[in-house]
């Protein structure tokens, strides 16, 4: 592992989990270069500098960090490390980087290893409740409220306590887009799917495209929204898995049944069983021949870029579609940052950096403005340095009214896998939904 130390101004960069483990206690964007300084209300340190020689150690996933093959990241990190050190010349910054795989923070935190303060994946935060410090205090001094977080990220940022464990810095979210000159009304309900797909099929369109791959994003953009939305229940408040069980196993089961008659009907194209990813998607879509997809909002301007402002102008978004029509649900995901440390002067010094960098105004519209993602908390969406897009208020209302994050359960990755690959079968055409439920049934049961 390669490690520099910044001391007087020199920037700290720090690469490598095993040195971590054996040491420690896409959007275009304006200018960065001058968009990390300190400001007033929630953009502000907490207290004004002091001599009192201070380092902390702070830990963000690669992609997140300044060894992002993204040269505007970059840019920006390095410059709000700059900035922060001119401001607290006493504080020496000790920068490090990870996969963000959750398991492996957890194996520091378990063994009092863990970095000062560190990105955790937003829905795993409360597996770590017990080992990060409460941040009421400097979450009030920084001028947050916790109303202005949507939802869903208020209820992992709170322990059962009550009390402040984090702060939720990205998210998104996953949506319907359809061609409005295709599909002037979109569908709200499944049996509408079927009803106007049939028909775009029949005109030569795959009339709903989605992710039902053996992947994360058949069950986070298509299983889940379609099974929370009926009210079903994943796992119980212990984290086990309950869907194969009395009503939520009916409500899995009409899902599966959705996505085999979708299937069988041609609405969506028995090649969706291989599409792992949302934005796999975009070379199918760049044919001009898909009408409705499944997708992430993060697609946007990945959609811009292959196929141009003015095709890209026939589409709009919606909630995906549910059985009955109401209840939508998108899930939401995004990233966290916590503090593991619990010495108050390091506590301080780290919250204050990704105030700055992260979590401010100012901070937390630039973050998200040069990464794509979107903001957390409703405020930044008025900010003046978040650069949206137009769909930006539609992602934006979603989220606040039916966003959901994934069950912080032991057994979720399980959960997921299962589910992927039933979707997968389904829609292929190689199990029943019948046989696909109860495969991944029997897995989860015998756990």
């Amino acid at each position: 592992m390669k490690k520099s130390k910044l001391v007087m101004g020199t920037l700290v960069t720090t690469v490598g989990l095993s040195a971590i483990l054996s040491g420690c206690g896409s959007s275009s964007a304006p200018k960065t270069a001058d968009k990390a300084q300190a400001t007033t209300g929630a953009t502000a340190a907490t207290a004004a500098p002091t001599d009192k020689k201070v380092s902390f150690q702070w830990m963000a996933h690669t992609a997140y960090s300044a060894k992002s093959s993204d040269p505007k990241r970059v840019e920006y990190i390095n410059s709000s490390l700059e900035s922060y050190k001119k401001a607290h010349p006493n504080v020496e910054i000790d920068s490090r980087d990870y996969d963000g795989k959750v398991s492996n923070l957890m194996i520091m935190a378990s063994g009092d290893r863990a970095p000062d303060a560190a990105m955790i994946d937003a829905y795993m935060l409360p597996k770590f409740y017990k080992y990060l410090q409460p941040l009421d205090s400097y979450f009030e001094k920084a001028g947050l409220k916790i109303d202005d977080f949507f939802p869903f990220a208020q209820s992992i940022m709170k322990g059962p306590d009550g009390k402040i464990y984090g702060i939720q810095f990205t998210t998104d979210t996953r949506v319907l887009y359809y061609r409005k000159d295709l599909v002037p009304t979109p569908p709200k309900t499944w049996d509408e799917v079927i009803q106007v797909g049939t028909k775009l099929k029949a005109a030569g369109y795959d009339a709903l495209l989605m992710p039902a791959g053996r992947a994360e994003a058949a069950s986070v953009s298509v299983v889940l929204p379609m099974f929370l939305s009926q009210g079903g229940e994943l796992v119980n408040k212990d984290g086990k898995a309950v869907f194969g069980e009395g009503a939520n196993r009916e409500k899995m089961l009409n899902v599966f049944n959705f996505l085999k008659k979708a299937a069988d009907t041609g609405v969506t194209p028995k090649r969706a069983a291989n599409i792992k990813n949302e934005a796999d998607q975009n070379g199918d879509i760049a044919t001009d021949k898909v009408a409705m997809f499944i997708g992430g909002n993060w697609q946007v301007n990945q959609l811009k870029d292959t196929l141009g402002a003015e095709r890209f102008a026939k589409y709009a978004v919606a909630p995906v579609p549910t059985m009955s029509g109401d209840n939508a649900v998108a899930m939401s995901g995004g990233w966290a940052w916590g503090i593991f440390t619990k010495d108050p002067d390091k506590q301080k010094a780290a919250f204050d950096f990704l105030m700055q960098t992260y979590m401010g105004d100012k901070g937390m519209a630039n973050w998200t403005t040069i990464g794509g993602y979107l903001p957390p908390r409703k405020s930044v969406y008025d900010n003046a340095e978040f650069k949206g897009n137009e769909f930006t208020k539609t992602f934006r209302e979603i989220m606040e009214k039916t966003g959901r994050a994934r069950p912080a359960s032991d057994d979720y990755t399980v959960i997921s896998e299962q589910l992927q690959i039933a979707a997968s079968s389904v829609v292929s055409g190689s199990l029943s939904p019948e046989d696909a439920l109860n495969n991944a049934w029997k897995v989860l049961s015998q756990k």
